[in-house]
């Protein structure tokens, strides 16, 4: 078996293993209103949508939902998706946005996972999430057959109805879904749009106790309550098997007190199996908001020598951890450190800075919102697929960084739109390697953004021979950038620090990229290797910056594969070499519905 399809076997079987998992601990259920069904649905050995495990097994019999669904909100969904289940596409529920039971016969694939149930699952219109019909047969499996009967939507639930984003692509894992909650914690003040939260009473024993207290395998829901549509809390740590929802409407604030911070590193900590942060509400870090007790905000210090702030949300010798719709505000330093091994981060939104000034009258910009990166899988991060996401921040978009010594390996990076920031980006330190990445239907839009420089890149690979290493196997494919400084930047020579861990990026595969013209910025591309011994691989194809012109190319030390889409510039420099296997013409990319607003 050649290594792409060893890659691709892998994948496979890893999605279908995750999605057994998210079934398990976060599959939709009756709610926290009212129980909807149980599971509502079988085993899911079926395999997910164009990613089957050699063999399956049929559905065994779903247990039976609840009643309609009563809850109020937005549209809902129906069955799962397509090729996920051999449910039927779920009837609509009455109500607004209670989810309801899981689909029933999850494993209706069998050997080929593609039940034909569930197309794309959205029954609801208007109504709420609904749940599916189960115990329609599975077509797609040699040995599958659909589970029994899962009932129709449980009441309460889960919120709203998920998007399409993702339907369809053979590579994801089912999307997830928002667990039932064990308990609810009211807001306790209200706080107007950009305002910031009065501090007197914290509510971080109310929060921590919930969770505590939490069962695996559910929520601790923080919901409104009347007019009141915010909490403010100390640090937080998530059990193992735990779910943080924070509902539609709320946001939940870190403390602007460094004496409650202590020193823990993170604002929410996450350790152990199966745990979660999710929900349509936003957690606010308050890093440009000036300190209690100082003259300084988080991104301030982080300015200076003491920019040692803690991050948004740290997970840290996890496995199987899912970020899930949830919009993250103003870290005081990254929003997301991911070290899991098996991960979903989908549906995020992050952005930093969230308004034009602080409660003080400072200004707040991309430029000084420092080391706010979006989310970077670290250490050991393995096996992870950060998908549908929206990221615009003052550093990278992400970042991933293998510093462990086993590195970081196997991620899907997919459908996401990025704005300001530092930009898709490995590095700068991986001195255990980086490998098997594999990025697609990406934008990295600077329009607007009043970014420039090394603040504004697109595909960036960064290390230097103090913390450098191997990074291989990474493709990028269907990426378009706009007024962005660096469209595509690998360089060894990211800081003057020396040492023994020589950076090297081998099998770098960029396809269909087009830096397309607008805005001010005027594009440069570097392709830099470390030197003759440590030459790096990268193959460009349908590559097309407009407007490059040759003194805006710059490489070094570095082999590069040139098609077979055509490339509208040529790389040359100390140590260069270039087969040109370009085959005639070929169309650029065309960005259609590439850009978002931010």
């Amino acid at each position: 078996m050649g290594e792409a399809a060893k890659r691709q076997h892998k994948r496979r079987a890893l999605a279908s293993v995750f999605s057994a998992v998210l079934a398990a601990t976060l599959g939709a259920c009756g709610g926290a209103a009212g129980s909807g069904g149980g599971s509502g649905g079988g085993a899911v050995t079926g395999g997910m949508g164009g990613h089957p495990p050699a063999t399956g097994s049929g559905g065994v019999s779903g247990r039976s939902g609840g009643s309609v669904g009563t809850g109020s909100g937005g549209t809902g969904s129906g069955g799962s998706a397509a090729g996920a289940s051999g449910g039927a596409g779920g009837r609509a529920g009455t109500g607004g946005a209670g989810w309801g039971g899981t689909t029933g016969g999850e494993s209706g694939g069998g050997a080929s996972g593609h039940a034909s149930g569930g197309a794309a699952g959205h029954g609801g219109g208007a109504g709420g999430k609904t749940g599916g019909a189960g115990g329609v047969l599975g077509t797609g499996g040699d040995h599958g057959s659909g589970g029994a009967a899962g009932g129709v939507a449980g009441t309460g639930g889960g919120g709203g109805g998920s998007s399409a984003c993702g339907a369809g692509d053979s590579k994801l894992p089912p999307e997830p879904t928002i667990p039932a909650a064990c308990a609810t914690v009211a807001a306790t003040q209200a706080v107007a749009a950009n305002g910031v939260p009065a501090e007197t009473a914290l509510d971080t024993a109310a929060i921590q106790t919930a969770l505590n207290g939490c069962e695996a395998g559910k929520a601790v829901k923080l919901a409104a309550s009347g007019s009141n549509n915010a909490l403010v809390s100390g640090p937080l740590t998530i059990p193992s098997g735990v779910t943080l929802w924070v509902d539609a409407g709320v946001t939940l604030f870190a403390t602007r007190d460094p004496g409650v911070w202590g020193s823990a590193s993170a604002f929410i900590s996450v350790k152990g199996a199966k745990s979660g942060v999710v929900g349509d509400g936003v957690i606010d870090g308050q890093g440009g908001e000036v300190n209690i007790g100082g003259t300084q905000s988080w991104w301030d210090q982080n300015a200076g020598s003491s920019g040692n702030s803690p991050a948004l949300i740290e997970v840290r010798g996890a496995t199987n951890f899912t970020l899930y719709r949830i919009t993250l505000h103003n870290a005081p330093k990254f929003h997301v450190k991911m070290g899991a091994a098996g991960f979903v981060a989908w549906g995020v939104t992050i952005k930093a800075p969230s308004k034009a000034t602080n409660s003080a009258g400072t200004a707040l910009t991309y430029s000084n919102a420092h080391n706010t990166d979006g989310i970077d899988p670290g250490e050991a991060a393995s096996d992870g697929f950060i998908v549908c996401s929206k990221i615009s921040t003052g550093d990278d978009h992400l970042a991933i960084k293998g510093s462990s010594s086993t590195g970081v390996t196997n991620l899907v990076i997919a459908h996401n739109r990025f704005g300001a920031g530092h930009g898709m980006s490995i590095g700068s330190e991986f001195t255990g390697g980086v490998s098997g990445i594999d990025v697609y239907d990406l934008s990295i839009d600077g329009q607007g953004m009043g970014t420039s420089g090394g603040s504004s890149n697109g595909i960036r690979i960064k290390s230097d021979s103090s913390r450098g290493g191997l990074v291989d196997k990474v493709t990028y494919t269907d990426v378009c950038a706009r007024n962005v400084s660096n469209p595509i930047l690998l360089t060894p020579n990211y800081s003057s620090s020396t040492g023994s861990d020589i950076p090297q990026y081998t099998h770098i595969a960029i396809r269909d990229f087009h830096w397309v013209t607008g805005g001010s910025n005027k594009p440069t591309v570097t392709l830099d290797g470390y030197d003759a011994s440590h030459l790096n691989d990268v193959t460009l194809d349908n590559v097309v910056i407009d407007g490059v012109a040759s003194s805006d190319v710059k490489a070094s030390y570095t082999h590069v594969t040139l098609g077979p889409g055509a490339v509208n510039f040529m790389p040359s420099g100390t140590g260069v070499t270039v087969e040109n296997d370009v085959a005639g013409s070929s169309t650029p990319n065309p960005c259609t519905g590439k850009w978002t607003t931010f």
